[in-house]
């Protein structure tokens, strides 16, 4: 565990210094040149930097030992961060978006399209190293997959700059001038619709983690399957299970019915074999285990 926060900071900290570069050179392009996506871009960056910080500080606090306040840890910390992150990007998206409207409904902006591609292109090449580095660099990190998102977005968002640029090259001077000003508005427009499912997906992430929600379905089926196993070893019937994840942890409520001569060393060693089955997964297993004679009718706990 202390490695993976290791691990998280490093990354972290280089995701925010190649952020503030691009965000800076963003903001001063975007102003020099006139364009609203450059500009968006940079501003995107800026608050890049915010979030990732955010980030960092939730590595260090979800890694301290419980306490008498904290009983169970802070792992709630970081669904809370991610989802903090995605109401960020949804509120620059839907600013951008009005920005954006505002212009097309006012005749447009000019903008000089080799300032424009040539900004793209550093910005893509940049942004597509960093998430070619974070994709290799993450692994099970839920923090660091976040982050990973949120280059992705940008490395798109470059994608889609240096097209919607190459485009206004190629419509200027021609018999397709008058829809020029229209481009880099347009292209915000776009950029905002195309990448609005990212930060929704974060927020209701942290909504059905926070409210002790299912883990996802692939967690679920691994859970399954490994209780599927250990029932048959271990001869239990009526096996319910209850699962929820928070943060870097995986809850698990199991209930099921034995033989009534089933020993203390045996039940151990159920619970033993119910977490080592899952140890291949991302997460730390708080396994509550409840079992009741196989006699007794019903499978709530006694």
């Amino acid at each position: 565990m202390t490695d993976r926060r290791t691990l998280e900071r490093r990354v972290l900290l280089v995701s925010i210094a190649v952020s503030a570069v691009l965000g800076v050179l963003g903001v001063a392009w975007g102003i020099v040149s006139g364009s609203r996506m450059i500009l968006l871009d940079g501003v995107y960056g800026i608050i890049g930097i915010a979030t990732s910080v955010l980030l960092l500080r939730a590595s260090a606090i979800a890694s301290a030992a419980p306490s008498s306040t904290y009983p169970f840890g802070r792992q709630a910390i970081t669904p809370f961060v991610i989802g903090i992150q995605g109401l960020v990007l949804l509120v620059t998206l839907g600013y951008a978006a009005l920005e954006a409207t505002y212009a097309i409904a006012h005749g447009g902006s000019t903008v000089t399209a080799g300032s424009g591609v040539l900004y793209s292109v550093i910005v893509t090449v940049a942004c597509l190293v960093t998430w070619g580095w974070l994709r290799r660099s993450s692994g099970s990190s839920e923090l660091l997959r976040a982050e990973t998102i949120g280059w992705r977005i940008a490395a798109f968002r470059g994608v889609g700059m240096l097209v919607g640029f190459t485009i206004l090259a190629l419509i200027t001077g021609s018999r397709f001038d008058h829809v020029a000003p229209y481009v880099d508005p347009l292209m915000v427009l776009v950029t905002c619709v195309a990448f609005l499912p990212a930060p929704l997906g974060m927020v209701r992430s942290t909504v059905l983690e926070l409210l002790e929600g299912a883990p996802p379905p692939v967690v679920r089926r691994h859970v399954e399957a490994a209780l599927d196993d250990v029932s048959a070893a271990f001869e239990l019937e009526g096996v319910v299970v209850r699962m929820s994840k928070l943060g870097s942890k995986l809850y698990l409520e199991v209930e099921a019915r034995a033989r009534p001569d089933i020993t203390l060393r045996e039940v151990d060693g159920l619970r033993h074999d119910i977490v080592r089955s899952l140890d291949h997964l991302p997460y730390e297993v708080w396994l509550n285990l409840d079992l009741r004679p196989v006699t007794e009718t019903g499978s709530g706990p006694a």
